[in-house]
């Protein structure tokens, strides 16, 4: 790519990928609220539809993200990778004169990034708060269990039956 048309037809498609980019961060995070209301409803069967989906989203985000990245590859030689690295920021010293739209790429990128992240965060500790959750009522639905079916040991104190254990009962 020696000649500016290229360079900047090829900062144009940077420019598309972006917003490819920009859609399906959009996308994902709209699922995972999706998500964070079905995990919050305890609807397994709609988390297990959202994840699907999330999960297809996401692979269409890293295709955008693998060529974002080879597009942004392509406008630096050698010696500029080695020097600016491969940042899309690095792109205002090649071209100043798209400088602010860079920028704006950037902050769209950097903000999309942190929603993105903030939104994971949320699951995670939903999941997890659930699933203590759910572990505190099976261990209390397990104990009362265990006291409706208590037996005494030949010493006369009172054991608890350990759930799938048979015990043998003459009748």
């Amino acid at each position: 790519m020696n000649n500016t048309k290229d360079k900047n037809s090829s900062l144009q498609d940077i420019a598309e990928i972006v917003e490819l980019l920009d859609n399906s961060s959009k996308q994902i995070i709209g699922i995972m609220e999706k998500q964070i209301d079905a995990v919050i409803a305890s609807d397994a069967s709609r988390i297990e539809e959202l994840s699907e989906v999330h999960t297809s989203l996401s692979e269409r985000y890293r295709e955008h993200e693998k060529q974002f990245i080879e597009e942004l590859s392509a406008l630096f030689d050698e010696k500029e990778q080695e020097e600016e690295g491969v940042r899309l920021v690095a792109l205002k010293n090649l071209f100043p004169n798209w400088a602010t739209e860079i920028d704006k790429w950037h902050r769209k990128l950097t903000n999309n990034t942190k929603q993105l992240q903030r939104k994971h965060n949320q699951i995670l500790q939903l999941l997890e708060f659930a699933m203590n959750r759910n572990a505190k009522m099976m261990h209390s639905l397990y104990s009362i269990h265990d006291e409706k079916n208590a037996h005494y040991v030949s010493d006369g104190k009172r054991s608890g039956i350990s759930t799938g254990v048979a015990v043998n009962q003459e009748i």
